[in-house]
């Protein structure tokens, strides 16, 4: 009871020795975390934006979720706060929070979808064109069998029909796009860049020819170049994942996981998944030496393409990952 009594007196002391500073520390001493996931799937929800208004009027800060959808805002006045989420293709999202009570609040947030909002745009060589002769689709129809089977024979058949359509019909853009795409495949890259230089000729300012070309120059080891066409696509479709993606793994090839990072960031948000962004997400975290990141990343490229490409080596790594957090946490561990 004494020692309580002191501890008053001994507070009191210092309020009235310098009363400005004690009070501001004891305002100053709230804070608001939380995370986002969508409601379908319950993926978190990264680089969202989370404002943070007072509730009696005025912003006082904005956050983004990172690539666990946490956020937190620190060093908050003990007053009430509103939370608001405006995220494109979601419903608008508010809570208030009371920081009179209590010092601390965490919030567990859904992003909806919005139906009546306008969908994201999403990259695909589907370019629809109702001018198209039924001669020129049916050769183009044929190819895409021919193509998808990945046989080298028989994607080489697969030319010829492109060729004819592009003869039939020289505005047909699927088909240029599709030649060129499979040439690229075959590793064919004089006969890929004839095509695709002559496809933005014809049609310029068409973001997938950009974005083609983009992924062409990645390909060949044109850095400079690449990054200009994907630039040139993005100021077209900012909301493509494709060409999102295909930037962030220039910047990969090229020891820049800053800027890799916020493009392949940029691409899930828009693509949640796109497993191969998933898993270059994972890498860039890992070179950073987060592992935490990098764990939940693998984890999501194993969950969506569970025979993936990279499967046994995404599984090795993870299990690396998971040892070093097992030692980092034990409470054995020696101390520095």
């Amino acid at each position: 009871m004494l020692r309580h009594a002191c501890s008053i007196v001994v507070l009191l002391l210092l309020l009235l020795a310098n009363p400005p500073s004690i009070l501001a520390q004891l305002r100053q001493s709230g804070e608001i975390r939380g995370q986002v996931r969508y409601s379908q799937g319950g993926a978190p929800a990264a680089d969202v934006v989370v404002r943070l208004d007072q509730l009696s009027g005025g912003s006082v800060n904005e956050a983004r979720t990172d690539r666990l959808g946490r956020f937190s805002f620190s060093n908050l006045s003990r007053i009430q706060y509103h939370v608001i989420i405006r995220h494109f293709g979601y419903k608008e999202i508010q809570r208030e929070v009371n920081l009179i009570m209590a010092s601390s609040e965490y919030l567990q947030l859904q992003l909806v979808s919005d139906e009546s909002a306008p969908a994201p745009v999403r990259s695909s060589s589907k370019i629809l064109d109702a001018n198209v002769p039924p001669e020129a689709r049916k050769e183009f129809e044929k190819a895409e069998v021919l193509v998808a089977t990945g046989q080298k024979a028989k994607m080489g058949e697969g030319i010829h029909h492109l060729e004819k359509a592009i003869v039939i019909y020289p505005a047909f853009l699927e088909a240029k796009l599709k030649l060129g795409t499979t040439h690229m495949d075959l590793m064919q890259w004089s006969q890929a860049e004839q095509v695709l230089r002559q496809a933005s000729e014809a049609h310029p300012r068409t973001p997938n020819v950009l974005f083609a070309l983009g992924e062409l120059f990645l390909q060949q080891g044109k850095s400079s170049e690449a990054e200009k066409v994907l630039r040139e696509g993005l100021q077209l479709e900012p909301r493509s994942w494709q060409g999102h993606f295909t930037l962030g793994r220039l910047y990969w090839n090229n020891n820049d996981i800053v800027k890799a990072g916020r493009q392949v960031g940029l691409a899930i948000q828009l693509n949640p998944t796109l497993a191969e962004a998933h898993l270059l997400a994972g890498n860039i975290f890992l070179r950073a030496r987060k592992n935490e990141e990098a764990q939940f990343e693998f984890e999501e490229y194993l969950r969506l393409a569970p025979k993936g490409k990279y499967v046994t080596e995404t599984k090795q790594v993870l299990q690396k990952i998971k040892r070093a957090r097992a030692q980092n946490d034990s409470p054995d561990k020696p101390k520095s």
